[in-house]
């Protein structure tokens, strides 16, 4: 939400507000210096791509269609300013994405797998730094 000087009123975040902090998260995540740790680096290229991706997705929505944009917008800063709801979107993904609670918990699965995996890539890094 944003406040309004002349008002102290909370107005919701538009857009064009959004897109403008998309595209300063995006363009934070390429400055250098870059993080030397790999699992930091893969997450922090990770969540530069999904901000750009979302800038993109949402640009193109607010062109054809700003009432939708702006519901987007809104759904993304949440009701008090804390981001979307977890529990919330994982229903939705499992309703509109997944189809089935079975393909949702697929996902999990792999998800808990990969986490492990980079778990287990990160403590060998760590051991590798220590022996440097």
């Amino acid at each position: 939400m944003t406040t309004t000087p002349e008002t102290e009123k909370e107005m919701p975040q538009t857009p064009e507000q959004l897109l403008a902090d998309l595209g300063e998260f995006h363009t934070r995540t390429l400055a250098s210096p870059l993080p030397k740790h790999p699992a930091a680096m893969g997450w922090q290229a990770t969540a530069g791509s999904m901000a750009a991706g979302f800038a993109r997705a949402l640009h193109a929505l607010n062109q054809v269609a700003p009432a939708r944009a702006q519901e987007i917008t809104t759904w993304f800063q949440g009701p008090f300013e804390e981001g979307p709801d977890p529990e919330e979107h994982t229903d939705w993904l499992e309703r509109e994405v997944a189809g089935s609670p079975e393909v949702l918990h697929q996902w999990v699965e792999e998800g808990r797998r990969y986490a492990e995996s980079s778990k287990a890539a990160t403590e060998a890094w760590e051991k590798e730094q220590r022996t440097v």
